[in-house]
């Protein structure tokens, strides 16, 4: 439960990003420095709990997930979900493939917190909340990136006018932009932030060539379960953006269109696609709401079981079985 980023983001917590006791090739900063700092400095601010920061990044994330599945809920409140309907919602997505990550000291579970927020803000055109989230979203990942665009996109089809609504997407992206300036600051020798993305991860944008040659090669000779699961959610997260048009709030949508296609227009570690896919999950909910519409009680439950069972199973294959990072 502690390895992988997990580690990082916990030894961050613990004595910042120069001095991290983690072994890498050059200084440990070129990889440390790849992780923003909102979720260290909240296991940093809960530290007085007197647990180690694995623990308090674990439990933190307990009551973000609670947060998250809160967020849900009244997200399919606006779609005009039932009580139940909503419940299932939320478990749907809580529990969707690699929502283990939700239970460990990785950035997940308070990003999707945060997101789920601000989609609601989003969708009540509540532009000073959206923004306090979106600001706070800005500390957490560079994904945040999407939900900016989101939120640039909300405002100029229904507030277009409106200066401090543009205001808000301006400063909710400012936290965003100083760290990824004040990193590249130190990482110059290696083109910078996005410079160091390349160099470790081989993460840069290149239209989906990598993506597409991967889950061709995988697909038409690989035998590793890990790969094939990882390339199965690849290509069926477009497919849900498609089918999700018109049947989420639009800034769900946008969020999740935005996200899909930052992920799948880059090249990158591939096994990991599932977890940085994760946020998209609110794609289900439309399909989770018309099952709980057309289909008896304990037929959606039972299906509703058989996913959250899938969803565990895929997360501990994942975790335990496959034998790279997640």
């Amino acid at each position: 439960m502690g390895k992988w980023d997990a580690r990082y983001y916990t030894e961050i917590a613990r004595v910042g990003y120069f001095h991290a006791d983690i072994p890498t090739d050059g200084p440990v900063y070129e990889n440390s420095l790849a992780m923003f700092p909102g979720y260290p400095l909240v296991i940093r601010a809960f530290s007085f709990l007197g647990l180690p920061e694995a623990q308090v990044g674990m439990t933190l994330n307990f009551f973000f997930t609670v947060v998250l599945a809160a967020g849900v809920m009244a997200l399919a409140a606006r779609m005009g979900a039932g009580f139940a309907a909503r419940i299932a919602a939320a478990v749907a997505v809580t529990s969707a493939p690699m929502s283990i990550v939700f239970t460990m000291p990785y950035t997940e579970a308070l990003f999707g917190a945060l997101l789920i927020w601000a989609l609601v803000a989003l969708s009540d055109k509540n532009w000073f909340l959206a923004a306090v989230l979106i600001f706070g979203l800005s500390f957490v990942r560079l994904t945040a990136i999407d939900a900016v665009l989101c939120f640039a996109v909300m405002v100029a089809f229904n507030a277009p006018r409106q200066w401090k609504a543009w205001a808000g997407v301006v400063s909710s992206a400012l936290p965003l932009v100083a760290y990824l300036a004040w990193s590249s600051h130190y990482l110059g020798e290696v083109g910078g932030y996005f410079g160091m993305q390349n160099k470790h991860w081989h993460s840069a944008f290149d239209f989906g060539a990598a993506t597409v040659a991967w889950v061709a090669s995988v697909l038409g000779t690989s035998d590793n379960a890990g790969y094939l699961l990882s390339a199965v959610v690849i290509v069926g997260a477009p497919v849900l953006v498609v089918l999700a048009w018109r049947r989420l709030p639009a800034p769900a949508w946008v969020f999740s269109a935005a996200l899909v296609a930052n992920i799948l227009l880059s090249d990158g570690i591939m096994h990991s696609r599932p977890r940085l896919l994760l946020p998209a999950a609110v794609l289900f909910i439309p399909w989770v709401l018309w099952l709980c519409a057309r289909v008896r009680p304990p037929v959606a439950w039972g299906l509703l079981a058989c996913w959250v069972l899938a969803g565990a199973w895929f997360s501990a294959h994942m975790l335990a079985v496959f034998e790279w990072a997640i």
